[in-house]
């Protein structure tokens, strides 16, 4: 495919590469390297050719919205501030739709804006979790993790061969799926392997590993985004429980931008949401620029030339130069060992089958529902299911009063903990619900446990539920308990395959307890209420109800599979499923009796001002369907919608924004 300038689509994406790592300060080709592990573990897993192109290409091009941010604090050798870390965030959105700009397929775009997603849930924009996170965006986020650690950065050195493999194997369950981690340090371990016979000593070009891409018309639909009759600026604010720990790499705690003003308005393009496109407007023209010419980026230091834009006379000459001294395999660090033999590696045939795929079910997308709320004017907020969602970090920061609910005891816990707790977790505190922890008593007191849990990590479950209850302050055992419930999802992150890679529970709270940090205060009177739905949207006297449906005849999967375990935990005994739809009424089994269940949620609602209706198309009702319910109370404003049908799992998203008539 040849593009304006004559280059080919493969030329300039691996110039664009470059341009990216100069900007960040690599001194190794770090996109080339992500996307050679990339495309090799791809290939170990099974996936079809045009995937590992789309994955390929998002590896190369994975920091482009950090590139178009290009943020002043990025690289500073100093720890960030709050405020800091929250601009910096926002850079996978920012990432998506400059690929919508490069014609990228509405697939490595996806994968760009997910590259910073957590296995646990706490990843950025989006809070995906387990499952939810798409193949493709947990390999990414596997293989960017090991090649930050082993590159020089400028606040560290980089890590040698064996503590970047052990830091990776770590990350397993926390930060990374612990298959995913498996069969990446199989691959590394086997490509860092010493061969028997000297290999030759020759520089090649960085291997350009984006060929043969499909051509896109330049009118062809990448994806409808959002459709609204206003449009404004997402601001992307993730949970503090998202800081890396302090020796961990700086990727992270990557990016995102201050904001512009709500009312200016850019261009959209194709596949790009109209809300989210007026995310970036005075840094975004000279990241622009940055991306597309030829010149280098401004750097204080002269700017690093990689072996992919070297001319073919420039390699030679290099290649005869070290002939004469070949370079020895010990003085080669794994960066330059890894693409050296990236080439022997690509006929691998799919031995890696054992990974769990994304299945269609509720995935909430955090950071499109925070730029639909940035478009609403309220001063206070009423929300029947907070779920996990986590909104509340967001409104906390706008100073919104908040009034959070959910009909769940564990995801009302969790809640409490991040909309009341003004500081984390005291150190006397963790060391005081952990005290003899992996000590049985006389009984096992929630014998249910053991449905999930191996018989030491139940008990390890159970007293640690039975120390939080000798804390005091109620605020202080929500906050024990949200960390219990990571702890515990950890512990069945892992199966027979995956166990050599798990850490002592203990451990695993210390490090969690270590990464909590309160954020913002929010207003003094924010509360989380478990109380049935209706009961609570009834009391409620807030400017807007922000309804997040509950999904009819959706598969419960990713974190939805969880909630049985974390309910019977934290109530203490065995309980029925805690399905939502269950705790509003008997399962909708047809689009009659779902659209009833919609109808009597908002009839509760008529005294408040305005509504935000979330809502996923899953098939037994459309957002139409929906609309035309709210239409019998009161008129529809605007319809937002987020479309990430591209990958398996996942589903159209919209928010539906209505106001009674004054």
């Amino acid at each position: 495919m040849e593009t304006a300038k004559g280059k080919t689509r493969e030329q300039s994406i691996n110039k664009l590469a470059d341009s990216i790592d100069r900007y960040e300060k690599y001194s190794h080709p770090h996109t080339h390297l992500m996307a050679e592990l990339a495309a090799l573990l791809a290939r170990r897993l099974g996936l079809t050719q045009n995937d590992i192109r789309s994955i390929t290409e998002a590896a190369l091009l994975h920091d482009i919205g950090l590139q178009a941010m290009a943020p002043p604090y990025y690289l500073r050798d100093s720890p960030l501030t709050f405020e800091e870390r929250m601009d910096l965030w926002r850079h996978p959105i920012i990432g998506e739709q400059q690929m919508a700009k490069h014609d990228a397929t509405r697939h490595a775009q996806l994968l760009v804006r997910w590259h910073h997603e957590w296995w646990n849930g706490t990843g950025y924009p989006d809070m995906l979790a387990f499952e939810d996170i798409p193949i493709g965006a947990r390999i990414l986020r596997a293989v960017e993790l090991y090649s930050a650690l082993v590159s020089d950065r400028p606040y560290r050195a980089a890590l040698d061969a064996n503590k970047a493999l052990e830091t990776l194997k770590a990350s397993a369950g926390v930060e990374c799926d612990p298959y995913i981690v498996k069969a990446l340090v199989a691959l590394i371990e086997e490509m860092l392997a010493p061969v028997s016979e000297p290999e030759a000593a020759t520089v090649e070009e960085s291997p350009s590993i984006i060929s043969e891409q499909p051509k896109l018309s330049a009118s062809e639909p990448i994806d409808s985004s959002v459709t609204a009759e206003t449009s404004g600026v997402e601001s992307t604010l993730p949970p503090d429980s998202m800081i890396p720990e302090p020796n961990g790499p700086r990727a992270g705690i990557e990016a995102e931008t201050s904001e512009p003003d709500q009312e200016q308005s850019i261009a959209t393009p194709s596949g790009v949401s109209t809300i989210e496109s007026t995310f970036v407007t005075s840094n975004l023209a000279q990241a622009e620029e940055n991306a597309s010419n030829e010149s280098e980026p401004a750097t204080e230091s002269a700017p690093v030339t990689f072996e992919s834009e070297l001319m073919p006379e420039k390699i030679a000459e290099t290649a005869v130069a070290e002939q004469a001294h070949p370079a020895t395999e010990e003085s080669r660090s794994p960066v330059e060992l890894l693409l050296k033999r990236a080439k022997d590696f690509g006929e691998d045939e799919a031995t890696w089958r054992g990974w769990g795929g994304s299945r269609y079910n509720r995935k909430l997308l955090l950071g499109f529902e925070a730029s639909v709320l940035r478009q609403i004017e309220f001063r206070t907020i009423a929300m029947p299911f907070c779920a996990s969602s986590r909104l509340d970090w967001y409104l906390k920061a706008w100073g919104k009063y908040i009034s959070i609910n959910d009909p769940r005891a564990w995801a009302s816990m969790i809640a409490r903990a991040t909309v009341e707790a003004k500081e984390p977790l005291g150190e006397d505190t963790i060391v005081r619900i952990l005290d003899d922890v992996y000590v049985p008593r006389a009984r096992l007191a929630n014998a249910e446990l053991r449905r999930w849990f191996s018989e030491t990590d139940a008990w390890w479950m159970d007293n640690l539920r039975h120390n939080i209850e000798s804390l005091d302050d109620e605020v202080l055992r929500a906050q024990a308990i949200m960390l219990g419930i990571q702890t515990g999802d950890y512990a069945l992150s892992f199966n027979e395959e995956t166990r050599e890679l798990r850490q002592p529970l203990t451990t695993v709270f210390w490090r969690l307890a270590g990464r909590a940090v309160a954020g913002h205060a929010g207003h003094l009177n924010n509360r989380a209420y478990n109380m049935p739905v209706e009961d609570f949207i009834k009391r409620s006297r807030v400017d807007l109800l922000y309804l997040n449906l509950p999904a009819a005849h959706a598969e419960r999967a990713g974190e939805d599979a969880r909630s049985d375990w974390r309910e019977c935990w934290v109530q203490g005994r065995a309980v029925e499923s805690a399905d939502d739809l269950i705790k509003i009424a008997v399962v909708p089994q047809s689009k009659q009796s779902f659209l009833a269940c919609v109808d009597r949620l908002l009839k509760a609602g008529l005294h408040i001002r305005q509504w935000a209706i979330e809502f996923q198309e899953i098939g037994i009702a459309s957002a139409s369907d929906i609309a035309e319910v709210i239409q019998e109370y009161r008129p529809v404003r605007a319809t937002y919608s987020k479309d990430v049908t591209e990958v398996a799992g996942g589903l159209r998203n919209y928010i539906i924004v209505a106001e009674k008539v004054s």
